[in-house]
């Protein structure tokens, strides 16, 4: 499915109230259903998360701040949180002012990760 696609999905999902931060789905296609490596692949992302967050806010110029949220989008995109990944890259464009709805998102995909591993 086309991250388009995946966008819209995502979208659908969350204006029926129906949408989990991450796409379970997403992750078992990509580790192969493998429940071990879809655990891992979560904890490391929860791991990283934090680092996410320190170089966003350590950002003193636009260069900076978009290498940061990139990073975070492909890791985000990579578990399957495309809301997440849609914040992020929000961030790297360069009117970006709203680091508030990223980091509630953020916090929002780390707690539903918590709930799970």
């Amino acid at each position: 499915m086309g991250m388009a696609l995946r966008s819209d999905v995502a979208r659908a999902a969350r204006l029926s109230g129906t949408a989990k931060p991450v796409d379970l789905v997403h992750l078992s296609a990509l580790t192969l259903g493998d429940r071990e490596l879809e655990r891992d692949v979560l904890a490391t992302f929860l791991g990283q998360a934090d680092i996410y967050l320190a170089c966003l806010r350590a950002a003193r110029d636009r260069k900076a701040r978009q290498r940061a949220a990139h990073a975070l989008k492909g890791a985000a995109r990579g578990i399957g949180a495309w809301e997440l990944a849609e914040r992020a890259g929000e961030a790297e464009a360069k009117t970006f002012t709203d680091g508030a709805a990223l980091e509630a998102e953020m916090r929002r995909v780390c707690d539903y990760i918590r709930s799970l591993v």
